[in-house]
C-alpha cells in the first residue's frame, strides 16, 4: 500500500503559535443583546494565533478519514461556565448545520454509512469524519457546514445541554466510578489550574451558558488559526486544496491563540475521599505532576518504566501481576506517563488528547471494601519501590522487549495513524512519535530508564483519590495504619502469604489531616 505522509502550514491567519501576547478576556469583545449577562473571565496571556496545518496521508484505502483537530479543549471555559468548549463542539456536530436540522443532517448521513463525531479534553478538540471514497463527495459539504455553518439553535442547545448535564450526574457522578476517581485526581493535581474541571464542565457551570457565549466561544476558539485539517485514504490533490481552502478561513476574524497556562501547582501529599453512598466497591487512582510531555529526552525511558509498571488492559505490569494475578483482588491495575483515554472499546489510547503539562498516574480498578486497605497499601508498596528502587536489569529487558512489539499495534488503522501524525504537529516533533519512541527503547539502558524515573517522578506532591461508600471510616482506616490481613479465595503459594503479611502492616504514613471527604453530590457542582 502506497503511503505518503507529510505536514504544511496553510492559510491567512498569520503569526506563530509559540509566542505571547496580551488578549482582552473572552467577553470584553461580545457585540450581542446579552453581554451584560456573560460572565467575566479572569486576564490570561495568550500566544500569538498560528496558521492552519495540514497532514496528509493518501494511500489506497477505500475509506477516507478526515480529522479536524483545534487547539482548544476544556482549559479555555471560562471560569463561570465550565464546560463551555465541550458544549460548543458537541452542539457544532449535533445541531445542525446550513440548512439542514440535526435530523436531516443524520439522514443524509445514513445511506452513505458515514460517521461524524466529535471529541474534547484539556487542550484539543477533534472532530472526525469517515466516509467511502464513493461517497465523498456528498459527504464532504455536511462535514465542512458542522465547522463552517453551525445552526446553534435554541431548542438544539437545550437539548444537548441536558444530555451533557445527564453525562456528568447520572454517568459519571452516578454510574462510572473509575472515571470519576480519575477526575478527582485530577481536579485535585490541577486544583486552582484551568486542567482542574473534567470537559464536560460543571452544573453549575453548564447550566449558565447561553446561546450568545456558545455563538462567541466558537467564533474566538474554533477557527483557522487554531486547527490541524487531517486527510487520510483514497483522496486527490484537488480534494485536499479545496478543504484547506474552506477552513484556512473559518473565524479568522475573531480568532485568539491559546491561552497560557499556569505552572501546574503543588499541594504536597493529599488524600480525597469521594463519598457515594451507593457505591458496590473502591475505586484508586494516584497522581504526580511531571514536567515532561512527548517532546522531552525522558518521555521514552518514563513511558518504557511506566509499561513495567502496568500497560493498560495487559498482563505484563508489575501492578498487574502483583495485584490480580498473584491474588485476585480486581480486574486491572495499570499506569500511565501521560493523560491516557481509551479509545472505544480498544485498549489503545485515543489519539487528540494531547496536553502541554503531564502526570504520572497509576489506576487501581475498583475492588471490594474489605479488601481496599489492603489494595492501597500493596500498590503503594510497589509505587514507592518502583520510584526508590527502579527497574531491574532483567525487568528492564523483558518489559523493552514486550513494549516494542506491542505498541506496534498502535498503528493499526488509519484513522489512529492520522491522528497520532497531528499529535506530532502539536508537540512540534520532527519525526514521528511511535517510530523515534521505538527507536529510543533501543538506545537505552535501564540504568537510564531508572535515573529517569528519579529525575521526574516524586511522590512528594502525591494525590490519592478514592470513590468509597463509608469515607469516613477507610479515612481513619488508612490514617491509623493498623494490621489489614488478606484472606486468599484459593490456594497461594507460602511465598504470596508471606509478602500478604508484610503487605498487611505496611505503613502508609497518611496524615488523616490532609484527608478530606468529598460528597459525591458535591464534585463538580
Amino acid at each position: 500500500m502506497k503511503l505518503l505522509a507529510f505536514v504544511l502550514a496553510f492559510g491567512a491567519c498569520g503569526g506563530s503559535r509559540g509566542r505571547i501576547a496580551e488578549i482582552p478576556p473572552i467577553d470584553e469583545e461580545l457585540e450581542h443583546a446579552e453581554r451584560d449577562e456573560t460572565p467575566r473571565e479572569e486576564q490570561v496571556r495568550r500566544e500569538d494565533l498560528g496558521v492552519l496545518s495540514f497532514v496528509s496521508m493518501q494511500s489506497e484505502s477505500p475509506m477516507v478519514t478526515l480529522r479536524v483537530v483545534f487547539d482548544v479543549g476544556s482549559a479555555e471555559d471560562p471560569r463561570d461556565a465550565r464546560g463551555l468548549t465541550n458544549l460548543t463542539a458537541t452542539l457544532m456536530a449535533e445541531g445542525g448545520a446550513g440548512e439542514r436540522s440535526f435530523a436531516e443532517l443524520t439522514e443524509a448521513l445514513y445511506p452513505m454509512a458515514a460517521a461524524l463525531s466529535t471529541f474534547t479534553d484539556r487542550d484539543q478538540t477533534v472532530f472526525e469524519g469517515r466516509v467511502h471514497r464513493d461517497h465523498l463527495d456528498a459527504f464532504y459539504p455536511l462535514f465542512r457546514d458542522v465547522l463552517t455553518r453551525p445552526r446553534f439553535g435554541e431548542e438544539d442547545l437545550a437539548r444537548v445541554k441536558a444530555r451533557i448535564l445527564s453525562d456528568l450526574t447520572l454517568g459519571l457522578r452516578g454510574n462510572d466510578d473509575e472515571e470519576l476517581g480519575k477526575q478527582a485526581m485530577q481536579a485535585m493535581l490541577y486544583e486552582g489550574h484551568p486542567y482542574a474541571h473534567p470537559a464536560l464542565g460543571t452544573e453549575s457551570g453548564l447550566q449558565a451558558i447561553t446561546r450568545a457565549q456558545v455563538v462567541e466561544h466558537a467564533a474566538r476558539m474554533f477557527c483557522g488559526g487554531r486547527a490541524t485539517l487531517g486527510i487520510a485514504g483514497s483522496f486527490d490533490d484537488a480534494f485536499a486544496n479545496r478543504a484547506r481552502t474552506d477552513l484556512a478561513a473559518l473565524g479568522s476574524d475573531r480568532c485568539v491563540g491559546r491561552r497560557v497556562l499556569p505552572a501546574q501547582p503543588e499541594h504536597g501529599v493529599r488524600v480525597w475521599l469521594v463519598e457515594k453512598p451507593e457505591a458496590q466497591s473502591v475505586a484508586v487512582s494516584l497522581g504526580v505532576p511531571i514536567g515532561v510531555t512527548r517532546d522531552h529526552p525522558d518521555y521514552p525511558a518514563l513511558t518504557l518504566a511506566a509499561a513495567y509498571l502496568g500497560q493498560h488492559r495487559t498482563s505484563a505490569g508489575r501492578l498487574m501481576i502483583q495485584i490480580r494475578e498473584e491474588r485476585g483482588i480486581n480486574y486491572g491495575d495499570y499506569a500511565y506517563v501521560e493523560h491516557f483515554h481509551q479509545e472505544g472499546w480498544t485498549r489503545f489510547p485515543r489519539p487528540n488528547i494531547a496536553r502541554r503539562q503531564q502526570y504520572f498516574s497509576a489506576w487501581i480498578r475498583p475492588v471490594q471494601a474489605e479488601h481496599a486497605h489492603f489494595a492501597i497499601r500493596l500498590a503503594m508498596r510497589e509505587i514507592r519501590a518502583f520510584v526508590s528502587e527502579g527497574l531491574s536489569e532483567a525487568d528492564f529487558e523483558t518489559i523493552r522487549t514486550f513494549v516494542d512489539r506491542y505498541y506496534a499495534l498502535y498503528l493499526q488503522t488509519e484513522s489512529r495513524r492520522l491522528g497520532f501524525a497531528i499529535d506530532d504537529r502539536f508537540y512540534d516533533l520532527v519525526d514521528p512519535w511511535l517510530e523515534t519512541l521505538r527507536s529510543k527503547w533501543r538506545e537505552l539502558s535501564h540504568e537510564q530508564v531508572n535515573a529517569a524515573i528519579r529525575r521526574h517522578i516524586s511522590l512528594d506532591d502525591l494525590q490519592i483519590a478514592i470513590v468509597t461508600a463509608n469515607a469516613e471510616q477507610l479515612a481513619d482506616t488508612l490514617a491509623s495504619d493498623a494490621p489489614s490481613p488478606f484472606e486468599h479465595r484459593g490456594r497461594a503459594s507460602d511465598e504470596i502469604r508471606e509478602a500478604d503479611a508484610i503487605v498487611a502492616r505496611y505503613a502508609l504514613g497518611l496524615s488523616r489531616e490532609r484527608m478530606q471527604i468529598v460528597p459525591v453530590g458535591e464534585l463538580f457542582r
